[in-house]
């Protein structure tokens, strides 16, 4: 209300003062808090700003679990590849179909578009095939040696190069399907490939992550070697700028690879003897691993999230990016050169504009987006995995979008006040929304969607409720200048009903104990006047049967003769700092007297030994007033069971002594009137203590016979004393002279 709001932490609540039921303001502006709703139609950077992102259309439902690869050819037409060998095109009309099934099936995880035709690569058999517009395959190449071909390229003259797994190597397909091999990694796989603006082949590998380029000789140099395991993507912009992704920790042990058909024997590598020819000088081979698949193939999570690497025209490597939880299976650049990658494990494309900004651009509601083809007309197709789809994003923004906040959870009954909103209109329009609940899902039994108005610091209007969340809908107007609406901020201001405190329970603590002072935690005295206490509400054994720990809510005391505490569990559900008051009164009286007022601490002890013998009780009154103004302070009281106060000593009675055939026998009788008896103990001529026993051999009674058969002592004259403790550590001492 009128106290300076003060940032508390993200998705952050904003008190004000130190009163706990008071205006606070529930927070969004950072990419974090924005990230826990649901995007429909919008793009969210990291640094927190909502705008209408690039238009996505599913224009294919493979009816597949994945598609892989994606190409775009002539005439308009999008093929995309996935499991079962089938190979899918999509017309300039927007009409899709399956084009081919290969003869073998597999997947296919590389296609390439040239002269009018179509070659897909399907592994494990590690076979190309040449497609006509009429769905036709014939069998292009094979590469006999290895299992998978994870990329193909198109180079001169009608020929392609092939990147292979198992073993990872890149192959040269001349214009008749010839095959020979260009270079040997090393690796078990190698992953991506591309070619440089001077006609290069930048190759990526698994499972070194390591960055090579590759001449026409054969000759490799490796660029870079990343921190991950598997490079799974590589593009290079008109400028010569590589960009390279890898996924998977390095040091992390293979993952088993998905369901495929049996694979032959791994034989030698096509023209490779005993030793790798194609090894740059001082270029140590890496030894190359098993027949594993990659990390990130179908239905595996790579640990470690994703990098991707930008190497510049002089060949110095940098991270251009990385994101803890995502994992790069494409890159491609938009219409006007932006670096896009397409993620999983949450189906979404990114727009990455330098190191130090990104956007989420598109969230394909599948499980991964696998790749990403530019498309002649602006815009690019997006293949995507559970379910396989092909999506086309861009080159124009969506009309709409709606973010939908996450549920806030206010803790009480909540009044909700003012929504203060920071947006960048240009020209369009963003809506706001509210609806509240008393359920922690919005799905029914909610509010209906209320609007809130138009200005800056408009009022929610939803009823009071626990539950609140927010909706913003973005819609672009025809005569906008270009640019998307922007919203930067949103805050909720609320404020809690109050509710009272509770006082769960009171437990009176032992007699002649009590709580160190408030100012410090530090005991003082001996180990054996110190009292540890079991949390509130368990019985304290003075001998357990097993050991026990102390778990939270347990306090230490310690000795002091005398005095007395009580200790209480209280709560509050608006989180208020609390203040107490303690009250006595005897069993027998009608009025509370005042013990202690403004307590901070959930104890309490005092100097019992100026109270008279009997039985008290205890209120303690809880209040809230510490962070509430005093016209809605809100109290809770509670009453202890009555409590005994007892600071006689025991009555020592009847006590005689007499010499008895060599042994001095000792009688005494002892009774207390409000407490049982606790011990006895005996003294001849000023000896240390001995233990008394009861004549029924129990202490369990407030009055008890003692007998005593001790040892006579040399002389004549024997002084005995007997000294008797109640419960509550008051002792009575009593003595006779004993003469034959």
């Amino acid at each position: 209300m009128h106290f300076s709001r003060i940032l508390l932490c993200s998705t952050v609540v904003v008190a004000t003062a130190a009163l706990a039921v008071e205006t606070k303001t529930w927070v969004h502006s950072e990419v974090q808090e924005f990230d826990k709703g649901t995007l429909k139609g919008v793009s969210l950077s990291n640094n927190g700003r909502i705008s209408l992102a690039p238009k996505l259309t599913e224009r294919l439902d493979a009816g597949a679990s994945h598609l892989w690869s994606a190409v775009a050819g002539s005439g308009g037409r999008i093929y995309a590849g996935g499991s079962d060998g089938k190979v899918y095109v999509l017309d300039a009309q927007g009409k899709s179909r399956v084009l081919a099934t290969l003869e073998g099936g597999g997947t296919i995880y590389a296609l390439a578009a040239f002269d009018e035709q179509v070659y897909a690569a399907s592994s494990p058999d590690a076979k190309v095939w040449r497609i006509a517009h009429d769905g036709k395959a014939t069998l292009f190449a094979a590469a006999p040696n290895a299992h998978y071909i994870w990329a193909l390229i198109p180079a001169d003259h009608g020929a392609f190069y092939a990147a292979t797994g198992d073993p990872g190597q890149i192959l040269k397909l001349d214009a008749k399907g010839k095959t020979t091999l260009l270079f040997d990694s090393g690796e078990t796989h190698v992953r991506a490939l591309a070619l440089d603006k001077d006609g290069k082949l930048i190759a990526g590998t698994d499972s070194s992550g390591v960055i090579l380029r590759v001449n026409a000789k054969g000759e490799g140099f490796v660029l870079q070697q990343t921190g991950k395991r598997e490079v799974t993507a590589i593009t290079v912009a008109t400028d010569g700028t590589i960009y390279a992704a890898a996924s998977g920790n390095r040091t992390a042990a293979p993952l088993p690879p998905p369901a495929t058909p049996a694979t032959p024997p791994v034989t030698p590598p096509v023209g490779a003897g005993p030793a790798n020819p194609h090894q740059p000088a001082g270029q140590a081979a890496v030894p190359r691993g098993t027949n594993a698949p990659p990390t990130t193939q179908p239905y595996n999570v790579a640990a470690g999230g994703s990098e991707i690497w930008r190497i510049g025209t002089d060949g110095e490597p940098t991270l251009f990016w990385n994101h803890p939880q995502a994992l790069v299976y494409g890159l491609a650049f938009d219409p006007v050169g932006q670096l896009l990658a397409a993620t999983g494990n949450q189906g979404r494309v990114y727009r990455i504009e330098s190191p130090q900004a990104y956007t989420r651009l598109a969230q394909t509601e599948t499980g991964q987006a696998t790749a990403l083809a530019p498309l002649p007309g602006g815009g690019v197709a997006v293949a995507t995995a559970n379910p396989g789809k092909l999506f086309q994003l861009g080159p124009q923004f969506e009309s709409s979008g709606t973010l939908e906040s996450d549920v806030f959870d206010a803790g009480s009954f909540t009044r909700w006040g003012r929504l203060h909103t920071e947006i960048e209109a240009n020209g369009s329009a963003v809506k706001l929304e509210t609806r509240s609940g008393n359920l922690d899902t919005p799905e029914k039994n909610w509010s209906p969607w209320a609007a809130v108005g138009g200005a800056a610091d408009s009022r929610v209007a939803s009823p009071p409720a626990r539950f609140l969340q927010w909706k913003a809908t973005f819609t672009a107007q025809s005569d906008a200048a270009g640019q998307p609406p922007v919203l930067k901020l949103i805050e909720v201001a609320y404020q809690q009903k109050n509710v009272a405190p509770v006082l769960e329970k009171i437990e009176i603590t032992p007699y002649n104990h009590k709580f160190p002072n408030s100012s410090s935690s530090l005991l003082t005295g001996s180990a054996a006047n110190i009292l540890s206490l079991p949390p509130i509400g368990q019985v304290r054994r003075n001998t357990p049967s097993a050991p026990t720990s102390e778990s939270s809510g347990a306090a230490t005391m310690n000795y002091d003769k005398g005095w007395i505490g009580a200790r209480w569990k209280a709560s509050d559900q608006n989180g208020d700092a609390l203040e107490y008051k303690v009250e006595y009164r005897g069993q027998q009286e009608r009025e509370w007297k005042l013990l202690k007022e403004q307590l901070k601490e959930n104890r309490i002890s005092w100097d019992a030994a100026s109270f008279a013998d009997g039985r008290y009780l205890l209120r303690v009154t809880a209040s809230d007033l510490p962070d509430n103004y005093p016209e809605v302070a809100l109290t809770a009281s509670i009453e202890s069971e009555p409590f005994l106060v007892d600071n006689t000593p025991p009555h020592i009675e009847a006590l005689t002594a007499k010499s008895d055939g060599g042994k001095l026998v000792i009688r005494f009788h002892a009774a207390d009137a409000l407490s049982d008896l606790d011990s006895a103990e005996y003294s001849v001529n000023g000896s240390d203590w001995k233990p008394a026993r009861p004549v029924n051999g129990m202490t369990d009674a407030a009055s008890l016979d003692y007998l005593v058969e001790a040892a006579l002592p040399p002389g004549s004259e024997w002084t005995v004393a007997v000294r008797v403790t109640d419960e509550n550590d008051n002792a009575e001492v009593s003595k006779i002279v004993v003469r034959p």
